[in-house]
């Protein structure tokens, strides 16, 4: 048994996180010890073998980092400026509010900005995104969700959308903002039943989950055991799809997420299109967000004619409102009347062979829309054979990861130059890179002509959208694109005007049902009267009642103004010098504006949180290349390394005392600066060796290229730094550091 003596250093062997304890008194058999750390005393038995006499390292980093500068014991200037230019990052990316919102591997878009952070302002979070097709709002809900998650504690979010989507969610998650979600689709949702048992809740297994609308319509089940987990934050995707007739309990997918939506707790939900002739679909998606609001009796038109505001719960932000898009470019071909009914030889197909060699040759990409699988087969038998062009190919009948492959390698420099796909690729896809797009067959229905349209009209796009359409010489088809081309269709979005639009389709049926009676250019003209009344009116009730205080032009400047234009470069600065004082490889990546890092076997540390050992990343800094190049990650905010050398340099006790020689403008003296940090706010205190307040110094301390050196042996024993520290009074500080300032 140890003969424990009052001033002995211990530690606990079973319970590490107590620190170095210090005897302050012995009672008998007891021993009284004090843990600082863990600021607490404790009572133990002197005979246990559970306490060993702690190390002089272990008494070291115990003591207090005024009595450490006193005693003249200070670490690396190395790694107390590392924690400087540390403090400095993180002030920095809090960017006025915006810090939470600048991880993600996208273009920065002010009202995406704006709309995220009205979104943010109250709590819970509860909103309708319902911005034009194309201006981002997967994008302003990832910036929610993120934010929500770094900041806001949440520990399990749902992403509920069309089947369609759900890879795609996964992997905008992932690629841009470094967040990990599950696909719980039929396989996963069985894998927890054969490990777990068929009882077992997988969203207690899987806390971030992405799940198809029409799983949670086929499984019931599902929604109980997701209210029963107690789900943080819910976003639904294309939320126009959940509706409720008045006086009805509501279809399918309106039933399988009400009850996840009276949770009360942070929802989401987007639609390009949530407004009906009377408004009812728009308010039954308010009801789910703010019930207590808009209770079951309220009467739509009422309400609105009422005058009385809306709460503040949806934005709707138009290309107008950011100074617009490229233009749309309508590309029409004309067919000949040359009488041939083999669709493998049509004026159609032998077109499209010889523009698409053009295309192919000039490494132009190209979207190919057809309405059916039998003419996407045909079609890619035609390229292939007839004009020796391979093409990518997206269909209903891929699955959803063969479908994101598709996509990836057609964006790809050397992969194909043209894509065809039926309406599988007509929702929720991006393919802004693309030169033009191709619709084969026109569609009679407007809404599934926009669709197609938006996968290329969107916001980060840089060229005009070139639209190929084919007018036939006569017939119901030449009628359908003389209606079209009326309504603009080719030139500008319909958004909001689907329902008004929805009996176009009815029209073209009955023509072509009744060839008989032509689709008079009267009738057209009173169709598009009828589009163009209906658009003003419901622009008048959407943009100026429901959606209010919406994103104006003027203010692009003022937000992005709060970025700060050195963010990525500190970033850059901070990240690499730090993995190299840790030990770990950090390569420049020959011709890339990338880093290779690697936590190997030199590295002076067994593990960072949330980074295992062996890790390796290859990365930028820099946003614009990390967004053109999705092959390597974006080291920001969010992203594992980063967080894991931050979280190890706000938990480590190297770097927190130092003695430096520093360069300042202004007179010659010495002194201790003292650095105080709760949570992101932090304060710098200076004083010199008279106890006299140096803000100059304090402030230089901060700033960015800050000349210090380690001090001299002789210049630390020169100074009483045992008086000096007490001018600082009994404050803890976050880092202290005794200097000797010389004269720039």
């Amino acid at each position: 048994m140890h003969a424990w003596s009052v001033g002995d250093h211990l530690t606990h062997r079973f319970n590490s996180e107590l620190g170095t304890g210090r005897i302050t008194a012995i009672e008998g058999r007891v021993l009284i010890v004090t843990f600082p750390k863990a600021d607490t005393t404790m009572r133990l038995a002197a005979a246990s073998d559970a306490l060993v006499p702690a190390t002089e390292e272990a008494q070291r980093r115990e003591r207090s980092l005024l009595e450490r500068l006193a005693r003249g014991e200070a670490d690396d200037p190395e790694d107390f400026l590392i924690r400087l230019d540390m403090l400095r990052l993180l002030a920095t990316r809090e960017a006025g509010g915006l810090g939470s919102f600048l991880g993600g591997r996208i273009r920065l878009f002010p009202h995406q900005l704006y709309v995220a952070q009205r979104a943010t302002a109250a709590t819970p979070v509860r909103w309708l995104l319902a911005d034009e097709v194309g201006l981002g709002k997967t994008i302003e809900a990832a910036l929610v969700l993120n934010r929500l998650v770094h900041t806001g504690g949440i520990e399990r979010c749902l992403v509920v959308a069309p089947e369609s989507l759900t890879v795609q969610w996964l992997g905008e998650l992932w690629r841009k903002y470094h967040q990990v979600f599950t696909l719980l689709d039929s396989a996963r949702l069985a894998d927890v039943a054969r490990d777990f048992g068929a009882d077992f809740n997988p969203f207690d297994v899987h806390r971030r989950a992405v799940i198809a609308l029409e799983t949670l319509v086929e499984r019931p089940g599902l929604t109980t055991q997701a209210v029963r987990a107690g789900i943080d934050l819910l976003v639904v995707d294309e939320a126009q799809r959940l509706r409720r007739p008045p006086g009805h309990p509501g279809e399918p997918g309106y039933r399988a997420v009400a009850p996840l939506a009276a949770l009360g707790r942070h929802m989401l939900l987007l639609s390009a299109t949530p407004l009906e002739d009377d408004a009812h679909g728009f308010f039954r998606l308010l009801q789910l967000l703010r019930p207590g609001e808009f209770p079951e009796e309220t009467d739509v038109d009422a309400r609105l004619a009422s005058g009385v505001p809306l709460p503040p719960c949806t934005s709707s932000t138009r290309r107008s409102d950011i100074g617009g898009l490229p233009p749309r470019v309508p590309a029409p071909v004309d067919l000949p009347d040359d009488g041939r009914i083999d669709d493998a030889d049509s004026s159609r197909v032998r077109w499209l062979l010889r523009a698409a060699r053009r295309w192919n040759n000039a490494r132009e990409k190209t979207l190919v829309f057809v309405a059916r699988r039998e003419t996407l087969d045909m079609l890619r038998s035609a390229l292939r054979d007839r004009a020796e062009i391979a093409s990518g190919t997206f269909h209903e009948e891929l699955p959803a990861a063969r479908r994101d492959l598709e996509i990836a390698r057609f964006r790809a420099g050397d992969g194909p130059s043209l894509l065809v796909s039926t309406e599988a690729g007509g929702e929720g896809r991006n393919f802004e890179f693309c030169h033009r797009l191709v619709l084969f067959d026109l569609p009679w229905n407007p809404s599934t002509v926009e669709q197609r349209i938006g996968r290329l009209d969107r916001i980060g796009r840089r060229l005009p959208v070139e639209i190929v359409y084919f007018r036939p010489p006569a017939g119901v088809g030449a009628a359908a694109v003389r209606l079209f081309e009326r309504l603009g269709l080719f030139r500008e979005p319909i958004a909001g005007l689907e329902p008004q639009l929805a009996h176009v389709e009815g029209v073209l049926e009955d023509a072509a049902r009744h060839p008989e009676v032509a689709l008079s250019d009267e009738r057209i003209e009173q169709v598009v009267a009828q589009a163009q009344e209906a658009r003003t009116r419901i622009r008048a009730a959407a943009y100026q009642q429901l959606h209010r205080d919406p994103y104006r032009p003027d203010m692009a400047g003022p937000i992005l103004a709060r970025v700060p234009a050195d963010l990525d470069a500190l970033m850059e600065d901070v990240v690499t010098r730090a993995a190299s004082r840790l030990g770990f490889r950090v390569e420049h990546v020959r011709g890339r504006r990338a880093y290779a890092i690697e936590f190997g076997n030199e590295a002076l540390v067994d593990s960072l949180p949330g980074v295992p050992g062996g890790a390796s990343f290859v990365g930028s800094f820099d946003r614009e290349y990390a967004v053109q190049d999705e092959a390597v990650d974006f080291f920001a905010s969010g992203h594992a390394l980063v967080e894991g050398l931050l979280a190890h340099y706000e938990d480590d006790h190297q770097g927190r005392v130092a003695f430096l020689d520093v360069t300042l403008p202004g007179p010659p003296g010495a002194g201790v600066v003292a650095i105080y940090k709760d949570g992101a706010a932090r304060e710098v205190v200076a004083v010199d060796a008279g106890g006299r307040p140096r803000p100059e110094w304090a402030e230089a301390l901060l700033q960015p290229g800050l000349r210090a050196d380690r001090m001299k042996a002789e210049e630390v024993a020169a100074h009483n730094w045992s008086a000096l520290v007490r001018h600082l009074g009994a404050r803890r500080p976050y880092a202290v550091a005794g200097v000797v300032v010389t004269s720039a």
